[in-house]
């Protein structure tokens, strides 16, 4: 008989396997690859300090939100774990596409004064800049070569076999895992740029923070 624990032994030696030939194929092909994962570069997003609140505020609220939904189709035992690795997750998104944000309103002020004058409302005219934050709130979520996803993915496979979840399970748990932190990556950016709307801009609809720090 086969127990839970032996699956689990044989998933994270089967895991360290294929992980170490991806890695040697990936070392063989392209060597910048590897050495750009093992030695990401740190980008501290330009973000004002006055929006640093509704920011964080917007990344655990979302958070929370999908554990939630996530937490009703499993145990509560999984809420911890579930939240942690979301807010990991949405920290790495969502500074970055409120900078790309904030980058794009500054760009094209012209252009939405040419929207504004020609009848457009204060949404119609954010729309470029809000599917710009959105591209790059979701994108390193996918499965990309630049994306740190495929790892952070396959740690929890490794973690939930740890403790005892069969294979199904927990490749289960990882693809909804997955799903929940690119919704969470929309929510959190939507909330933010809702949250920080009237920090934003004036009554004359011009934007009052113009550089960031």
């Amino acid at each position: 008989m086969i127990y839970f624990g032996q699956i689990a032994v044989w998933g994270i030696l089967l895991i360290i396997v294929l992980l170490g030939a991806a890695i040697a194929v990936l070392w063989i092909v392209d060597k910048r690859v590897v050495k750009k994962a093992l030695h990401p570069s740190i980008h501290m997003p330009r973000v004002p300090q006055s929006l640093w609140l509704p920011l964080f505020g917007a990344i655990l609220l979302s958070a929370l939100a999908l554990t939630g939904c996530m937490v009703l189709s499993l145990s509560s035992h999984a809420f911890w774990p579930v939240f942690v690795i979301l807010l990991l997750c949405l920290l790495g998104s969502t500074p970055h596409a409120f900078e790309v944000y904030l980058r794009s309103l500054k760009h094209t002020q012209a252009h939405r004064r040419y929207l504004m004058a020609n009848g457009a409302t204060h949404l119609e005219s954010l729309v470029p800049s809000v599917r710009r934050s959105l591209r790059a709130a979701f994108l390193p979520m996918l499965w990309q070569r630049s994306s740190h996803m495929p790892l952070a993915m396959a740690l929890l496979f490794c973690t939930l076999l740890l403790f005892g979840a069969t294979i199904a399970a927990a490749l289960a748990i990882t693809l909804m895992t997955w799903a929940a932190a690119i919704a969470a990556a929309v929510l959190a950016i939507v909330l933010t740029i809702w949250l920080a709307d009237r920090l934003l801009f004036s009554k004359e609809d011009h934007v009052m923070i113009k550089k960031t720090t």
